[in-house]
């Protein structure tokens, strides 16, 4: 049994509850056409600018997520993780030069409007919120891509697609850890949480499904 399907995690009880917009965001069409090499240059170039603004906007929320903390090993989470995106934003810098897309495009973006909708959401659910609220609303982001490149990863021939690289940064040991770690770490929060609002924990982690859905939708 595969980490993302443990009937045990918060994680499967959250997905569960919106199982058609999981199943939306999860098996999109940028998706397919991503794996079966039938997406155009110029959609995945896009999405590579428009991510470059999504990494920043993970930071504001992550910056939050320390405030919001409480205790040391909340803070230390999430600095260690504010120090991941820094690097991972390099290595988002480099690969988006391996696609000639030049640094100067990437200080000159027009946001979509999908890219901010989610990242405005988490904060604004964070900022009247506590760390569960955070990371149950972007565990389809951190969590999701994980799950999504694993599933990639047993279709047929997605080795030969020339996104190939994109699925493999996702699906690599490195990035599963990470999936894991946040699966219990949401389980870690809730049980920390006496006062638990569990309707609202879904109704906020479906909306954020539906948000990272939406991001998909401005690439095909």
């Amino acid at each position: 049994m595969n980490i993302y399907n443990n009937k045990k995690t918060f994680f499967y009880k959250l997905k569960n509850s919106c199982k058609k917009e999981w199943s939306e965001y999860s098996n999109h069409k940028f998706l397919i056409d991503l794996v079966n090499d039938k997406l155009p240059n110029k959609n995945f170039k896009t999405y590579l600018i428009q991510d470059y603004i999504f990494l920043q906007q993970f930071l504001r929320i992550l910056a939050l997520s320390v405030y919001k903390s409480t205790s040391f090993e909340e803070i230390n989470r999430s600095v260690n993780f504010i120090k991941g995106i820094d690097h991972e934003i390099k290595l988002h810098i480099n690969y988006c030069k391996k696609w000639k897309i030049p640094l100067k495009s990437l200080n000159n973006i027009k946001v979509e409007k999908a890219n901010t909708s989610y990242t405005d959401h988490v904060l604004n659910i964070g900022k009247n919120g506590n760390n569960l609220d955070i990371f149950s609303c972007l565990s389809p982001c951190i969590i999701g891509y994980g799950e999504i490149a694993y599933n990639l990863t047993k279709i047929e021939g997605w080795k030969k697609s020339k996104y190939s690289s994109w699925i493999n940064m996702y699906a690599s040991r490195e990035y599963q850890k990470v999936a894991k770690d946040n699966i219990n770490y949401l389980d870690h929060l809730l049980k920390k949480n006496k006062n638990l609002d569990e309707a609202k924990l879904i109704k906020n982690f479906k909306k954020s499904t539906i948000l990272e859905r939406n991001f998909w939708q401005c690439f095909v």
